[in-house]
Order: C-alpha cells, then sequence, then structure tokens
C-alpha cells in the first residue's frame, strides 16, 4: 500500500497535469514581468523652461514634426499634429521639448478651434509642470475666434469654458470665474442654443454675486 506522502505526491503531479490540459498559464517569473510607474501624486512639479533652454527645443520640434506641421494649415490638419504632438508629449524624456509640444499643441488647439484639444493639453501640462492652469486655458480658449468657428465647435469652447468657471469659482477665483462664464455666453449665443445661453448667464449672476459678498466681506472686516 502506497504511503501517505507518496499518494500526496502522486495527486500534486495530477493536478499539474489537468492544469496543464486545461490551458491554464503559468506564472511568470516577478523580474521578467513589466512594472508599471507613475509620477507620484506627491511629486513637485517643475517650473517651464525659459525661452533660452526652448531654442534647442524648437529645432528638434521642426526636424521630429516637420511632416504634421507642415499640413496644420487647415483646422483638420491642425487637429492632426496636435493630437500627433499630445501622443509625443506622454512619454518625451526631455523636459524642454515635452513643455514645447504641449505648448504647439495648445496653440493648434486655438487654430483649429478645438477647445477639447487646448483642455487635454494644459491639463497634461500641468501634471508635470507649475504654472497658473486656470488662466493658461482660459486666454487659450478666449484666442479661438468666435466668428470662425461651427456651432459644433461653439458648443465644445462653450462646455470648456464653463468647466473653467467651475474649478475657479471652486478654488476662488471668481474674477476668473466670470471670464470663462462670459466666454461661454458668447459661445452659446455663437453656437444658437438659447436655453444654454440663458443658464450661463444665470450662473454668471451667480458668481458675480459670489464676488461681490467676498468684496463685502473683505470691507467689512477692515
Amino acid at each position: 500500500m502506497p504511503s501517505r506522502r507518496g499518494t500526496l505526491f502522486a495527486l500534486w503531479v495530477v493536478g499539474l497535469a489537468a492544469a496543464a490540459a486545461a490551458g491554464e498559464p503559468e506564472l511568470e517569473p516577478a523580474a521578467s514581468r513589466p512594472v508599471m510607474t507613475e509620477r507620484p501624486s506627491g511629486a513637485a512639479r517643475e517650473r517651464p523652461p525659459s525661452q533660452r533652454e526652448l531654442v534647442d527645443a524648437r529645432v528638434e520640434l521642426q526636424r521630429r514634426f516637420r511632416e504634421p506641421l507642415f499640413r496644420a494649415d487647415t483646422a483638420s490638419g491642425a487637429e492632426r499634429a496636435a493630437e500627433s504632438l499630445l501622443e509625443a508629449a506622454g512619454v518625451e524624456p526631455d523636459r524642454s521639448l515635452k513643455w514645447l509640444l504641449y505648448a504647439e499643441a495648445r496653440r493648434l488647439g486655438v487654430v483649429s478651434g478645438n477647445a477639447d484639444v487646448i483642455h487635454r493639453a494644459v491639463t497634461l501640462a500641468s501634471a508635470t509642470y507649475e504654472f497658473d492652469a486656470l488662466d493658461d486655458e482660459v486666454r487659450d480658449l478666449a484666442g479661438i475666434p468666435l466668428r470662425g468657428v461651427s456651432p459644433r465647435r461653439a458648443v465644445g469652447l462653450a462646455e470648456a469654458a464653463e468647466g473653467v468657471a467651475g474649478r475657479a469659482e471652486v478654488d476662488g477665483r471668481f474674477e476668473l470665474a466670470l471670464r470663462a462664464q462670459d466666454l461661454a455666453i458668447k459661445a452659446w449665443q455663437r453656437a444658437g442654443a438659447i436655453e444654454a445661453c440663458r443658464r450661463a448667464m444665470v450662473r454668471h449672476g451667480e458668481i458675480a454675486a459670489a464676488l461681490d459678498a467676498r468684496r463685502s466681506g473683505s470691507g467689512a472686516a477692515r
């Protein structure tokens, strides 16, 4: 009669054979598995590079992205170029070129009237660099020529502006929120969205009232 240890060993062998027959994958050695790394949430962000630091980066940008930038003279071409730059920026190790890729994508977003490109470029850049992302996004959105955008683009602009207004209001930056909300009103008007425009005007009034209340409180405290 086989011993208890022999029986257990036989069952273990049978189990391995059954797993292999079922196609169960074997675990890779720990050293061979890919390790996902990400920027720590508390990591300090860098200051944007100076104009002098961007000199070589501009040369490299033109060299590496000559083709998409050459075709960026139309709205669709500018959008495609911006997407290429955003994709490249995500894996670019050079800090100066990385910043420039985001900055150029933002410029192309303004040129093409694509508020979503601007928002993504600013948001992604703000994860690495220390700058006033809210103010920059409002300035870029305001740079979109409203008369030249389609109603669909105008809707995207209005929604992006309202998003910035909401975030600025949460941060207590009511004047910036008013700038963004004013832009949203104009964009809704361009889109021909009457009800959305009315709601945006109501929100503008609410933000203005909050700003007045803070100013009144500050005056009373003196």
